[in-house]
C-alpha cells in the first residue's frame, strides 16, 4: 500500500483546490443533467450582472475575479447564446456596457435555484454555524494572502525604484 504524502493531505490549500474542483465539476453535471451547457463559472457572470447591470467588460472581471481574456471568452458565449448584449457606452463608444437579455435572466433564475440545491447537497451534515465560521476563516485567510500579494508587490516597486 503506497502511503499519503503527509504534507500534501495535511495542507488546507490541497484541501479547498479539492473542493473547489469537485464541487464546480458536480455542479456542471448537475447543470447538463438539467439541460443547461453552462458552466459554473459562466453562471457567476451571468449573476454579477444580474447584481449589477450595465458594466464594463473590464470592471465585470475584476468583480468576478477573471482576467482579461477568460472575460472575454466568457461573454463571447454568453452572448452567442443569447444570455447577454453588448451596448456601447453613451459617453465613451470605445466601451461596451453589459446587460443581460431575458432569455438570459431567465437562465440565471432558474441556474440559481439548482445552485442552492447543490450547496445544501454538499453542506449536508454541517451546521448554520459550522457553515458561517469556515466562510469567516476562509475570508480571513483570503484577506491574508491579499495583504501579503499587495506587500510583495510594494517590495518588487521598492526593489526596481519605482
Amino acid at each position: 500500500m503506497k502511503k499519503k504524502n503527509a504534507l500534501l493531505y495535511e495542507a488546507l490549500g490541497f484541501w479547498i483546490y479539492r473542493l473547489y474542483n469537485q464541487g464546480s465539476n458536480l455542479l456542471r453535471k448537475t447543470f447538463l443533467t438539467e439541460g443547461y451547457d453552462l458552466t459554473p463559472e459562466q453562471w457567476g457572470v451571468l449573476t454579477r450582472l444580474r447584481e449589477e447591470e450595465g458594466l464594463n467588460q473590464s470592471h465585470l472581471g475584476e468583480k468576478t475575479f477573471k482576467d482579461r481574456h477568460n472575460i472575454t471568452r466568457i461573454l463571447n458565449l454568453l452572448e452567442r447564446r443569447g444570455c447577454i448584449e453588448r451596448r456601447a457606452d453613451k459617453a465613451d463608444k470605445r466601451v461596451y456596457r453589459l446587460f443581460l437579455t431575458k432569455t438570459g435572466q431567465n437562465v440565471q433564475e432558474k441556474l440559481g435555484a439548482i445552485v442552492l440545491t447543490h450547496r445544501e447537497a454538499i453542506f449536508e451534515g454541517l451546521s448554520r454555524e459550522d457553515i458561517v465560521t469556515m466562510q469567516r476563516i476562509v475570508e480571513h485567510i483570503v484577506k491574508n494572502v491579499e495583504r501579503r500579494f499587495e506587500a510583495i508587490a510594494v517590495s518588487r516597486r521598492i526593489k526596481n525604484g519605482f
